[in-house]
């Protein structure tokens, strides 16, 4: 079985299991101080890994309600719950298929790209923060945010537990990542949260050059 169908199998399961209410409880308590705080928005919005939509429906119905929004999902169980969702909003899309392979429609960027607990399933990590970066509009930013990190003693374990492969890397290997793909005033931030889990979410962003300003 490849990598990519494991990692599919898995979220699918979750799916099944209980609709990943319980993981989107949890995560919702580190996300929504992130999102909550943005400025709402007429442009585009694009989540990698949505999940059963917690979050993309929260930003489809505030932040980007006068926008546009789209989601990539590798799991079908996954993103048919999200299109439960979502199914009254005229202004969602969501596409199942890998972020890697996926391609927008021609010329399309976008203002804000998010994703939660997504980027570690990535075999290659680099990859996929160049190619993130690559679909923002001038101006638009990044937003990746994980659990699973070499300075998170709560996650050290998962691999062995989850029993696929993950990518585990340190708080600075994201920061170099995110400027060597171009992005400026890159930051991070540790955000605590939730019943269940007590370990905390590594929430790393930047910002692409706005039209005619230096990188």
């Amino acid at each position: 079985m490849s990598h990519e169908l494991q990692v599919e199998t898995l979220f699918d399961e979750w799916a099944i299991e209980d609709g990943a209410v319980d993981m989107a409880r949890e995560h919702w308590a580190r996300v929504e101080p992130v999102l909550s705080a943005l400025e709402s928005s007429t442009g585009r919005y694009l989540e990698i890994g949505p999940g059963n939509g917690y979050a993309l429906e929260y930003m489809a119905r505030s932040k980007f309600a006068n926008g546009y929004c789209r989601a990539v999902e590798l799991s079908q169980e996954m993103a048919r719950m999200c299109r439960t969702r979502v199914e009254d909003c005229n202004n969602v899309d969501i596409d199942v298929e890998s972020f890697m392979n996926w391609r927008p429609p021609a010329g399309m960027q976008f203002e804000l790209i998010f994703s939660m607990e997504v980027f570690y399933y990535f075999e290659d990590v680099t990859a996929a923060i160049e190619k993130a970066a690559g679909l923002l509009a001038p101006g638009g930013e990044l937003i990746v945010m994980v659990d699973y990190y070499e300075e998170s003693e709560e996650s050290q374990g998962w691999e062995q537990e989850l029993e696929v492969k993950l990518t585990r890397w340190s708080r600075s290997r994201f920061l170099e990542a995110f400027e060597a793909a171009g992005l400026q005033a890159v930051s991070q931030e540790e955000k605590r949260g939730g019943v269940h889990e007590h370990g905390v979410t590594l929430c790393t962003r930047g910002t692409k050059a706005s039209t005619g300003v230096a990188a």
